[in-house]
């Protein structure tokens, strides 16, 4: 599940680079209100990486911070990577738990490290080569392994050996990967540069979405389907709802259902709800689905979401309920059985004294 969960956090994250061209493209990172915004961008999806990490114990979580908050640090500055910060701080803190000393530890930490190299490129007017991202990175991952000394102690094995290599490898590439795609639009210059890079952004993410093991889909302002990723059409059929609203390809109850979820999160800017739905073959499965708001400057905003079968888990819970259940009645069955055996004795005790002779059992009741 460790390798779904970071593919899963890791898909938000390449989302950034997106997004950040489309905000980069309209306000100026030189600008106060275009490093706010990236500021505020890069923490809302450090958010939602957040909302669904790698649990190693309840309190003890992993996702892709260390990615975002460096990278925010490094290419916007400051003043960016401390609201990108201080929006993962907050929901970090109010999560708790044996971990919330290496998760706290870990935000400032990536963040600083993130600003200090950003401060060394502009003093020294180096280039954001992918020499310099992985050598950020790696500086960031390490110092997060370091860190891992400060979860509970009988956790920090199993830290170590679950997550060891994912830390050190799969989030230095990811780091690099998205700092790509940032610092290739932090070249491009004039229009048709501009248009360039955010295209071969839209390429990149749309090739890892096509690549995901969950389903993704885009739906406009309007609750029509414009974009459904490759999973989800071969397991849904989902190519056919393109153009259309969720009553129109699922009529009835469902469709109606779907919508509403919809609405909510375009007003919310965020839900998470399970569905279930039938494959292309008839069989139903359980989903977990996020729907968030992807903003549109001079535009109506879309409709973004992200789905994990969920199903697996669905028959555990049901079968773990099903034995409780099966428990439950047996020790009921045995109380009761105890209870008449109870009475009986009771029963021939008051014979006995009735006809003088002394009572058979002797019955404690606590």
């Amino acid at each position: 599940m460790i390798i779904v969960e970071l593919i899963f956090n890791l898909a938000i994250l390449v989302s950034v680079s997106v997004l950040s061209g489309f905000i980069d493209h309209r306000y100026n990172r030189e600008t106060t209100s275009g490093v706010m915004l990236q500021g505020f961008l890069f923490g809302l999806v450090t958010l939602l990486g957040m909302l669904n990490p790698f649990v190693l114990s309840p309190g003890i979580i992993f996702d892709g911070r260390s990615v975002i908050l460096s990278l925010c640090g490094l290419f916007f500055g400051p003043l960016a990577g401390l609201i990108a910060a201080a929006i993962a701080l907050v929901y970090r803190i109010y999560l708790g738990g044996g971990g919330v000393y290496m998760g706290i530890s870990v935000i400032i930490s990536s963040t600083l490290i993130g600003i200090l190299f950003h401060q060394h490129q502009k003093e020294s007017k180096l280039q954001y080569s992918v020499f310099n991202l992985f050598v950020m990175s790696m500086i960031v991952h390490v110092v997060m392994i370091i860190l891992i000394f400060t979860i509970p102690s009988p956790m920090r094995l199993d830290a170590f050996k679950t997550l060891a290599i994912s830390i050190l490898v799969v989030f230095p590439l990811a780091t690099v990967l998205i700092g790509k795609i940032l610092k290739d639009q932090a070249d491009s210059t004039g229009l048709k540069a501009v248009e360039k890079a955010l295209q071969d952004s839209e390429d990149k993410f749309a090739l890892f979405m096509e690549h995901l093991p969950a389903f993704a889909f885009i739906k406009d302002s309007n609750f029509k389907s414009v974009y459904v990723n490759k999973n989800i059409d071969e397991v849904l059929g989902a190519s056919a709802w393109l153009g259309l609203t969720p009553p129109e390809f699922y009529p009835g109850e469902f469709g109606t259902k779907l919508l509403a979820d919809d609405q909510h999160a375009m007003v919310d800017g965020f839900v998470k709800v399970e569905e279930v739905a039938p494959d292309v073959n008839g069989v139903v499965h359980y989903y977990e689905t996020r729907k968030f708001v992807i903003p549109q400057k001079g535009k109506p905003a879309l409709l973004g979401g992200i789905s994990i079968d969920i199903t697996e888990r669905k028959q555990t819970e049901e079968a773990l309920r099903l034995k409780a259940m099966e428990l439950e009645r047996f020790n009921s069955l045995m109380i009761g059985r105890e209870m008449k055996m109870i009475e009986l004795k009771k029963e021939i005790n008051e014979l006995l004294l009735k006809s003088h002779q002394p009572e058979k059992y002797n019955i404690h009741q606590s």
